[in-house]
């Protein structure tokens, strides 16, 4: 299962946030997959609305109940 671990990107060296997810030695090479998700924490704008306009359709009973036979997957 995908684990989730916070790191900082310098150039090419990842410094870790917290404790790193596996220890090992400086001279040993270790294959990981790295997520580059970008953190827009002081991002003052506002996203205009109406940018996915004529994507999708949102029906008119969205808001209405499911019907029992769906309810009853999600509870298994």
């Amino acid at each position: 299962m995908p684990e989730t671990y916070e790191a900082k990107l310098r150039g090419n060296r990842i410094r870790w946030i917290g404790n790193p997810p596996i220890s090992v030695d400086d001279d040993v090479d270790v294959d990981v997959i790295v997520t580059i998700v970008e953190n827009n924490v002081g991002q003052t704008e506002l996203r205009p609305f109406g940018l996915a306009k004529g994507e999708f359709v949102v029906s008119d009973d969205f808001d209405e109940p499911l019907p029992e036979e769906i309810l009853v997957e999600f509870e298994h």
